[in-house]
């Protein structure tokens, strides 16, 4: 018996923290009931989950023959280019509607096979930063290649497992 009461106290503790630390009284009658709008700490969860709702893009639901380029994409891209492909500062130029390779798609196989130092413009916008190659398999480059001209309002596209491995044998 003489570690029921720190024990008591310790589960008391412990319950007032998962609880948001609101005191732990009996349960109020139903006169006593707050109404929802005087429930502040559930009010702001529902604003928060409604606010997080409406900040979140839409997930899209992807053609079946871009999905393999897509997932290479969320890993390999997105943290620098964002989910929607608008980039993010002075250094990371967007992929959406990018004119940098609209004109030449090999142009987005250099980028990811070789990488890119220095500057570069995309939509008459200067980036100054450092793209780092990436090594993937010739179909993977392929894959993610086609998803980015396919995806953020580029004009569409398909970039083959062949047109990368003559690319790279070239260079």
């Amino acid at each position: 018996m003489k570690y029921a009461q720190p024990f008591a106290a310790a589960l008391c503790l412990l319950l007032a923290a998962c609880n948001g630390g609101e005191k732990q009284t009996a349960a109020p009658t139903p006169s006593e009931q707050p109404s929802a709008a005087s429930r502040p700490s559930e009010n702001t969860q529902a604003a928060v989950s409604e606010a997080s709702a409406a900040q979140a893009p839409a997930e899209v639901e992807v053609p079946a023959h871009l999905k393999a380029g897509k997932d290479i994409y969320d890993k390999r891209c997105k943290a620098c280019h964002g989910i929607d492909g608008k980039g993010s500062n002075a250094a990371l130029p967007p992929l959406a509607q990018a004119d940098y390779f609209a004109g030449d798609k090999m142009q987005l196989v250099a980028s990811v096979t070789r990488g890119i130092r220095g500057k570069i413009t995309v939509n008459g916008k200067e980036y100054d930063g450092i793209m780092p190659s990436f090594p993937m398999k010739d179909e993977e480059v392929a894959a993610v290649a086609t998803y980015v001209l396919n995806s953020f309002g580029n004009g569409g596209g398909e970039i083959s497992t062949e047109e990368v491995a003559a690319y790279r044998k070239a260079k």
